[in-house]
């Protein structure tokens, strides 16, 4: 279905380019909103003109889990407990 004067705007967390996957990548690690972007894009079209399709990609639910697990839990917490080691307060 084709509607007149209708426009396809692609939404800010996707993976167009390396910077916004990146991006995307660090949202998502950061566990804000995932379960609306993990929507977004299972349902992401096939091409840059193309809009969503229902269903597109079933598979990525693993791969989000799987990096939530690595990046959320284990690689955030490493990152901020080594800032904590770096700049705590030594005592003489």
């Amino acid at each position: 279905m084709q509607v007149e004067g209708a426009q396809w705007v692609s939404q800010s967390m996707n993976f167009d380019n390396i910077l916004r996957g990146m991006i995307s990548l660090f949202v998502l690690s950061t566990l804000e909103g995932w379960p609306d972007y993990l929507i977004l894009w299972t349902d992401a079209g096939d091409d840059f003109d193309s809009g969503p399709i229902l269903n597109n990609y079933p598979y990525i639910f693993l791969f989000m889990v799987a990096f939530i697990f690595v990046g959320a839990l284990f690689l955030l917490n490493l990152f901020t407990g080594v800032l904590f080691l770096n700049y705590r307060i030594v005592e003489e």
